[in-house]
């Protein structure tokens, strides 16, 4: 898939779901956390630093991780990649749900990492393959992220007051990357790999220009 009139009606809708719902697990699962940051601290007795550290570890592993990701989209494809993206979201949602303040800095930092390969890929990937429409799905997909934003926000603390905990309500963002996953399946397993349009889509952002910084 290079262009966007190589793709079929359903195949095109699909592709654009899945952007979106990757879109909404990268935004969702980076803020959803800052809510409860006040109960997470009295639970583990942070100290202030430590606090700040939590909230600073995604944007340590954007600087770190971004620079790899176009490599890593030319060695397994953009699909795939974005796929191993979204698992290392769902295992970094999974181990900061654990009950030990080491795995929530752990899982938040695993959880940056992959947030930080979605970043890079998504765009590059928008531009190779709706080469004509970049401006709108860029403009849907930074709109589903604001929305995401919100969202995350608002269930969570409803979620931890109503039985589950703040661990509970943390994992319960795991159903975002879950669904993202569900509905990047078919990318998966049309075995796209990376080619030289892949690399002129590709891009390392600056972190503090990341609609995530």
């Amino acid at each position: 898939m290079t262009c966007s009139t190589s793709l079929s009606g359903k195949n095109r809708i699909v592709l654009i779901a899945g952007i979106l719902m990757i879109a909404t697990t990268l935004r969702v699962t980076f803020t959803g956390a800052a809510p409860l940051l006040d109960t997470i601290r009295s639970a583990y007795s942070l100290t202030t630093a430590q606090t700040g550290l939590l909230t600073t570890l995604p944007l340590l592993a954007f600087a770190l991780i971004s620079p790899l990701a176009a490599p890593v989209a030319r060695r397994f494809g953009m699909e795939r990649s974005l796929f191993a993206a979204l698992l290392l979201i769902c295992a970094g949602i999974a181990i900061r749900s654990l009950p030990s303040p080491y795995l929530l800095f752990g899982g938040t930092a695993v959880i940056g990492g992959g947030i930080a390969l979605g970043n890079v890929l998504l765009p590059g990937l928008i531009k190779r393959d709706f080469p004509h429409s970049v401006a709108r799905l860029t403009g849907a997909y930074s709109l589903t992220m604001g929305a995401a934003a919100a969202l995350g926000s608002a269930m969570v603390v409803p979620l931890a007051l109503n039985g589950f905990g703040w661990q509970g309500a943390l994992f319960m963002l795991m159903c975002f990357p879950l669904l993202a996953l569900f509905l990047w399946l078919p990318q998966w397993r049309s075995q796209q790999h990376a080619n030289l349009s892949t690399s002129r889509a590709l891009h390392t952002r600056g972190i503090w220009r990341s609609p995530l910084a």
